[in-house]
């Protein structure tokens, strides 16, 4: 039962084939299975097999909790339009949705937009800055390219000194900084 925010599923990694357009993350306490292709009418029954086997596995690791998951289409198409397709499948999306990792917490917001608030992909890169910054005392971060400044965040919580995040998005870093609050 993940209780940290993490990546479950990378079919993007080529390691699977025939799921290459597919990615499963878990941002407790909500699932979201993302598809990098457009939607067909196969997509909905390959939906309707995930969601059951989801609702199978669920079944076995919290018997009697309810499902919570979302399904994102992230095909080009919709992209280059500056959009996707998102639908809550089953269950409900906390309000706020405050996730964590390896005891940092950040603000998650699934159901809409392309990003989530966390790049799970960048969970290794996090812990890697974690360590550096635990053995530089007294160091200094910049983050560029901020987003919702998770890496800052990290890094705060490791005992950095100072920390300063630049992004061109006002709307991301407003975000950082209610993580840095919740931290």
């Amino acid at each position: 039962l993940p209780t940290d925010a993490q990546r479950i599923f990378h079919g993007r990694g080529g390691l699977h084939p025939g799921c290459e357009q597919w990615t499963l993350d878990a941002y407790p306490p909500v699932f979201v299975l993302t598809s990098f292709l457009p939607a067909t009418d196969e997509t909905d029954a390959q939906l309707a097999a995930i969601g059951q086997a989801l609702a199978d596995r669920w079944a076995v690791l919290a018997p009697g909790q309810p499902l919570n998951w979302v399904f994102q289409c992230r095909n080009e198409a919709l992209r280059t339009q500056g959009r996707t397709e998102t639908r809550l499948m089953q269950g409900e999306v906390p309000d706020p949705h405050v996730v964590t990792e390896n005891g940092a917490r950040f603000k998650a917001h699934v159901l809409r937009g392309q990003n989530h608030g966390l790049f799970l992909d960048m969970r290794e890169g996090r812990r890697w800055l974690r360590a550096q910054v635990q053995r530089r005392p007294g160091a200094k971060v910049l983050n560029l390219f901020a987003y919702t400044c998770a890496f800052s965040v990290v890094a705060r919580l490791a005992g950095v000194q100072q920390v300063v995040n630049v992004d061109m998005a006002a709307g991301a870093l407003a975000t950082g900084q209610q993580n840095h609050r919740l931290n």
